[in-house]
Order: structure tokens, then sequence, then C-alpha cells
């Protein structure tokens, strides 16, 4: 497969680029993962049309699954079903299309997660800077100013990794009485709850506070002032928009002091998630 070197336009790491109209993504049951994939091919295509024309980039995406597979039995709808639903709020959407190829047995695409696109210094070096994208414009509306929604790794069917969980159940008790305490309406959200629903809240909330994963990427895109909680450097990857707390027991940067000081601190809140947005609609020169 022959490569054109390009630059990510958030971190600036080299990247290599197929000069074909088709790249590979591995599905996972994970929205985030599905979201991971669709901004990185979108991102691919915006640089690829700075230097020659590209009509559309067709997403192969592998499932080792049936389409009406369901991950867990009370999942309101398949995994296939998120990901076109909330590929229809994409900024400039039909510059990528998928290609859903179900119960795959390729090796390969399991082991690398991607093919046609890389990082220069390897096939299975982690993605970075280039899965900045963002829902159209008109999506990041102003939102209900006493609303916050989060989401914790208590209920998913699998247990999230040690590092998604560096903030325990008792420690998300402590998060909500402080919220609460402030006035805020709280509105959780799951792996059950349906992508409308999650969509529809994450998009009116005043913020969100979450542990890296699940709805994440909606947040993302949609610029959305957020802290983003877990013990890895992933959540700078993950989460360019929002505060960033690794652990409970950081006394230097205590997740905890930081709520209490709300709403003051809404401000800093939304400096960070105007950085992304700015950065993001300026690339893609929409007007702000």
């Amino acid at each position: 497969m022959n490569f054109e070197l390009y630059h990510d336009p958030l971190k600036k790491h080299p990247y290599l680029f197929t000069y074909d109209n088709e790249v590979d993504w591995k599905g996972t049951p994970g929205v985030g993962d599905i979201m991971f994939g669709l901004n990185s091919v979108h991102m691919m295509v915006h640089l690829i049309r700075k230097r020659r024309p590209l009509a559309q980039m067709t997403m192969n995406v592998y499932w080792e699954h049936s389409e009406d597979y369901l991950h867990h039995f009370e999942d309101p709808e398949t995994i296939i079903e998120r990901a076109e639903y909330l590929h229809s709020f994409y900024h400039d959407k039909d510059a990528v299309k998928m290609n859903h190829i179900f119960n795959s047995e390729d090796l390969e695409i399991r082991k690398l997660r991607h093919r046609g696109f890389q990082r220069k210094s390897g096939p299975t070096v982690v993605l970075n800077g280039i899965l900045s994208w963002v829902f159209r414009k008109e999506l990041l509306t102003n939102p209900v100013e006493n609303k916050v929604v989060f989401w914790r790794p208590l209920f998913n069917k699998d247990p999230a990794p040690r590092w998604k969980r560096s903030f325990t159940e008792k420690h998300w008790e402590k998060i909500l009485n402080i919220l609460e305490s402030k006035g805020y309406n709280l509105v959780e959200l799951t792996y059950r709850t349906p992508v409308r629903e999650a969509m529809y809240h994450i998009q009116t909330c005043r913020f969100c506070i979450f542990y890296d994963g699940m709805w994440h990427y909606i947040a993302r895109n949609l610029c959305k002032p957020s802290i983003a909680l877990g013990d890895n450097k992933m959540i700078n990857i993950h989460n360019p928009q929002s505060v960033l707390f690794h652990t409970p027991k950081d006394k230097k940067n205590d997740l905890f002091k930081y709520l209490n000081k709300l709403p003051k601190v809404l401000n800093h809140m939304d400096r960070r998630a105007d950085r992304y947005k700015n950065f993001i609609l300026d690339e893609l020169n929409v007007e702000n």
C-alpha cells in the first residue's frame, strides 16, 4: 500500500495516509470507539482535500458479529444503529461513508484496529490529534444552566479497565453530593440509555462529568465543557475540551476542591472547551 505524508493540525504528529479512497476500521461495542474512527477519517479527508480533490472516503467497519447483535440483552439499539444515528450529526457528514462488514474473520484488522492510515512511527501507535472533529455548528447550542450530565463506570456489562475506575463508587457519591449541594439537576447516562436521549441530554446540559469512556466523544464533538476522570494519559488524547483529573489522591489537582469552587470555576471549564471549539471550527473554516 502506498502512503502519503500528512501532519494532524492539533498535535502536529506525522501521519501516513493511503492514496486510495477506502480505509478500514475495527468495530467494537463502544460508541466512543466508532466515533474515534469517524473523527479520524473525517479529519483525514479534510487534510487530503487541502492537496487534491476527494469526493468521499469509504470507511469499511469490520464487525465480529451480525447486524442485529446486542452486546447486552437490555441494549435499546445495536451499535450499528447508534453509529449511523450519531454520524448523521457530523459536520460534512457525506465526506465519509460507513460500509459495515459483518461476521468478520479478518485477523489483521483485529490486531491493527485500522488500515489505510497510521502514525508515521508505526501502524499500532495510538492515534492522537487526528481524531479531532465536530458536530454541525447549529448543534452547539446554549445549554440549560443548572443541568449536569454524568456517567460512571459502574454499570457496564464488562468491567472497565482499572485506570478508568480510579474514582470509585465512594468517590462518585461524594462528587454527586457536592453537585447536588450546589443546586444542579443531575442526569445520569449509562450504556442502556438510548442514543437519542444521550445526545439530547449532553447537548442541553451546562457541563458533563464522566469517566473516560461511553459517551465522551459526543461531549467532544459538541465542544461541551466537561470534567474527565481517569488515571491514564489517554484522557488527554480523547478529551481536549475537558478539565482532567487522574486520581482522587492528587492533592495538587484535587477534583473535590475544584467542584466546591463551583460555579466560579465554570469560566475555567468554558475556556478549555472554547479553546478546542475555536481550534476545530477555525481548522474547518466554519464561522464561529
